[in-house]
């Protein structure tokens, strides 16, 4: 297993890796190997003291102790942004994690992410089905997102109790970033209630006020989006699209 998840990132030698969630480095001491700059994320203390002790005297490895989340940015406002990113992420910030590399564009050209199998089962979801979210859409704007597999509890140390996913990221070649702030806002909004048709949780909206309802149910139809269909059967593509043609037809708002 170890190896399938080194080889989805397709090292050919010499990459700067960021490892999120190293542990005990079941995985640290294969991507060593690869012979370039391995940045090691760890929020463990223990965990942190053991890898200090393990690495000493190996160049080219970096300890970040602290959580990931606070601490990714300064790395990357210092180096610049990895080559391949890796990770273990912990069951509780895995989509906070993905989303704040995501939400702030600094994403290097493939990352695996070992997740709890529900994260993994929204990152891959299609819609209409019970696991598609606003997070699947993040995720699916951004990267094309592979599922590669399941992973049982017996293969960590310490054991979850719970089963994981391997999800490769690769990002989009088509991607226009600067469509993201809207992209969010547009789905946060009509995902707000499942329950809810998208034309009722845009009622009151923002957008509602910017457009005017009438305004903005003519512009949903005209990205073939009906108003009274739910949120969560719209694929990226026609969120993707919808904002688009907000874009070229409200310059400046």
């Amino acid at each position: 297993m170890r190896e399938k998840i080194i080889g989805l990132l397709e090292l050919t030698g010499g990459e700067t890796t960021w490892e999120i969630g190293p542990g005990l480095g079941a995985m640290t001491f294969h991507l060593a190997e690869n012979g370039g700059r391995l940045v090691l994320f760890e929020i463990d203390r223990r965990f942190v003291e053991y890898l200090r002790q393990e690495t000493e005297g190996k160049p080219g490895i970096e300890i970040v102790a602290g959580d990931v989340l606070k601490t990714w940015k300064n790395v990357c406002e210092r180096e610049g942004m990895a080559d391949r990113i890796i990770g273990n992420l912990p069951y509780n910030s895995a989509a906070a994690i993905i989303a704040s590399l995501i939400e702030h564009g600094e994403l290097p050209p493939i990352m695996v992410y070992t997740v709890q199998k529900e994260v993994g089962e929204r990152m891959t979801a299609h819609p209409g089905s019970r696991d598609y979210s606003a997070f699947t859409v993040l995720c699916r704007f951004a990267c094309e997102v592979e599922d590669c597999g399941n992973v049982s509890a017996g293969c960590f140390y310490p054991q979850p109790h719970v089963t994981s996913k391997i999800v490769r990221m690769v990002p989009r070649g088509d991607l226009d970033y600067s469509l993201l702030p809207l992209v969010s806002s547009f789905t946060r909004r009509v995902f707000a209630s499942r329950r809810k048709t998208i034309r009722n949780n845009l009622s009151g909206s923002a957008w509602a006020e910017k457009l005017g309802q009438d305004r903005l149910l003519e512009l949903l139809r005209s990205s073939g989006i009906d108003p009274d269909a739910r949120g969560e059967s719209l694929p990226v593509e026609t969120i993707v699209g919808f904002v688009e043609n907000f874009s070229r037809n409200n310059p400046g708002v």
